[in-house]
């Protein structure tokens, strides 16, 4: 008898949680697996489109026409069951193809978080706001007393994924209300205008960083005296970086971003598409903005070598250029895989949690070390001023060393590593700031260490003297002028000449300026 009530109790059990399981969770309520799937479509079609001719029926799982329509009648219910392929049929003859589109993606963005809750209901606890579906986003249990974050959904308008909604878990356990139920602060994601202003800055930066860079590199490149040293080396390639990091940069923002916040049909933009194009340029732009860091640590590992042992330089860079270029290649593609095989969607642009680490870490690692670099550089500095410690110039002097190394070093993007809450009153002043630094550091980099550096001005200040004592004298010598060739110095001067030499010269006015023939 004992035992026979154990197992009336067990089956018991297993009934109630087969039932608690099988249930999903929307800001309505708590609906059966199947039925979970029409709610979430027939909410998502009124939330998308309010003002269409179907809306949702009080029993929340169908949709209900409001007018007479080609394929259905005024009154009449429809199923919106996206695996129906007659039921997609009559839904998106009230809609246009770009909006049938956006709908079917909501609908099978409801039914993964379905899913999603199925798998993760063990993590909800009594303390904590249960998972839910809101009609555009799914969310996660939520810690009490703090806002939860979900990038914004791709087939809203006008919104991109690097953006968040915002949804505030109250102390009680509750997610926060307006009016009866749950509401979700989706300002951030159709705020498009402030993303504008973001991308203008940051257009104008790069571009401003590619006139100093490129031109910079030039120099670099043009002279032997300057090119052989190891240090300017290893700012071409810093400068390269740069520059490529900026090409595509400006490429993300004009061709994805910005075509995502002005083309009013979502379907039709590249990040909904998710194309391989638009998957390439993502990696592209992850891996230079890598090796920016890369070279970074590069410069300051080299400084700090030369600062610590003078006298022991290093006397190969091939190391430097593996670490530089190689190394990010290794965890871009590292990321490159487990975005392709778990989140494969939005052209990489959407968070994918803590696996974004797999970037993070050696960038700041990058950062880190430079700190140090500069600290000891600091610290080396000051210790060779105690030999003349009446002399305050000096102390200028190594201050003035040490600050323009912080762009070269990037220690300035070390205070945007604290990123303010996107629900902060100064959020839309930190993300314009943001893109000033992050964007406009190739700018400064080329005019402290080349555009304004004096060894870089007294070579060009040399050439153009050279180029304009040379172009007055060809000006002096006019072809047709009164002048007189002096037959015997020219036969004199050509007789020394070896014969099989290409050059040939002759002599003006018997003086000794000659010109090339």
């Amino acid at each position: 008898m004992k035992h026979l009530y154990c197992l009336i109790l067990w089956i018991s059990f297993v009934s109630n949680t087969d039932c608690f399981v099988s249930n999903c969770r929307s800001k309505f309520g708590i609906f059966k697996q199947g039925d979970f799937y029409f709610h979430a479509c027939a909410w998502c079609y009124y939330f998308l489109f309010p003002n269409g001719n179907l809306k949702p029926h009080t029993n929340n799982r169908d949709l209900v026409s409001k007018a007479n329509g080609s394929s259905y009648n005024n009154g009449e219910n429809i199923v919106p069951d996206i695996d129906n392929s007659t039921a997609v049929e009559i839904i998106c003859s009230t809609l246009t193809t770009d909006e049938c589109n956006r709908w079917i993606s909501c609908c099978s963005a409801g039914r993964k978080c379905c899913k999603h809750q199925l798998s993760s209901r063990a993590d909800d606890v009594n303390e904590t706001c249960a998972s839910t579906w809101d009609g555009y986003a799914c969310w996660d249990s939520g810690t009490p007393g703090r806002t939860s974050t979900v990038p914004c959904p791709d087939f809203l308008q006008y919104s991109v994924p690097t953006r968040s909604a915002l949804k505030s878990c109250q102390l009680d356990g509750t997610w926060l209300k307006k009016g009866p139920h749950d509401w979700t602060d989706y300002t951030p994601c159709l705020n498009y205008q402030e993303l504008k202003i973001s991308i203008y800055i940051s257009l104008g930066c790069q571009i401003a960083s590619l006139l100093c860079l490129v031109p910079s590199v030039i120099i670099f490149v043009r002279y032997k005296s300057l090119i052989h040293q190891h240090r300017i080396r290893l700012h071409v390639n810093f400068f390269i970086s740069l520059i490529l990091s900026g090409v595509f940069t400006i490429l993300w923002n004009t061709v994805v971003t910005y075509d995502r916040i002005t083309n009013s049909k979502v379907s039709e933009t590249m990040l909904y598409k998710n194309s391989a194009e638009c998957k390439v340029l993502s990696y592209l732009k992850l891996y230079f903005t890598s090796t920016n860091y890369m070279w970074m640590f590069c410069e300051g590992l080299y400084l700090h070598r030369l600062t610590v042992n003078a006298f022991s330089p290093p006397k190969r860079l091939l190391p430097f250029y593996v670490l530089g270029w190689g190394s990010p290649f290794i965890f871009t593609t590292a990321y490159m895989v487990v975005r392709i095989t778990q989140a494969d969607e939005s052209c990489w642009a959407k968070s994918i949690g803590e696996k974004q680490w797999i970037i993070y870490t050696p960038n700041l690692f990058c950062l880190a070390a430079n700190i140090y670099f500069l600290c000891s550089i600091l610290r080396i500095l000051l210790t060779q001023l105690q030999v003349h410690p009446n002399e305050p110039s000096n102390f200028r002097k190594a201050l003035k060393a040490t600050f323009i190394l912080i762009p070269l070093f990037g220690v300035q993007i070390f205070v945007l590593i604290y990123r303010l809450p996107a629900d902060s009153a100064g959020f839309y002043n930190y993300e314009r700031f943001s893109e000033f630094v992050t964007n406009s550091q190739g700018m400064f980099v080329a005019v402290i260490f080349c555009l304004c550096n004096g060894e870089v001005i007294s070579i060009l200040r040399y050439t153009h003297r050279r180029r304009r004592e040379t172009r007055d004298l060809l000006g002096s010598k006019k072809p047709n002028s009164a002048t007189s060739l002096n037959m015997n110095t020219i036969t004199s001067r050509y007789n020394t000449l070896d014969r099989t030499s290409p050059n040939k010269y002759i002599t003006l006015n018997g003086t000794n300026e000659a010109t090339a023939v």
